[in-house]
């Protein structure tokens, strides 16, 4: 995936787009890029990117959010979120233990 999020900062930075001020064109730009992305790695040895919606989503949220927390910030049943070496949420059950990728 980090093909095509690299791919999408250098658009971004090309075009001049502000992801906090247009979000459907950075929406727009990577869905375009994922598709392109998926056509190339059928036909080339790119590693397969996967479902093409849960590859858009994750670029969004790497290139226009806040990485892998985003889904956590954009739930309603997590109240809080400490970060130290885990990423530790608090749902309305707590103690949940999120494990978060390295970057």
């Amino acid at each position: 995936m980090t093909i095509v999020e690299d791919e999408v900062r250098e658009q971004i930075r090309h075009r001049g787009l502000d992801p906090a001020e247009n979000p459907i064109g950075v929406q727009e730009l990577v869905e375009a890029a994922v598709a392109e992305y998926d056509r190339r790695s059928m036909v080339t040895a790119l590693p397969l990117i996967g479902p093409v919606q849960q590859a858009v989503k994750h670029v969004v949220n790497a290139v226009a959010g806040f990485g892998e927390l985003q889904p956590l910030l954009e739930d309603e049943s997590v109240e809080e979120i400490w970060i130290n070496a885990t990423i530790w949420t608090s749902p309305q059950v707590r103690g949940s233990a999120v494990g978060l990728s390295p970057q």
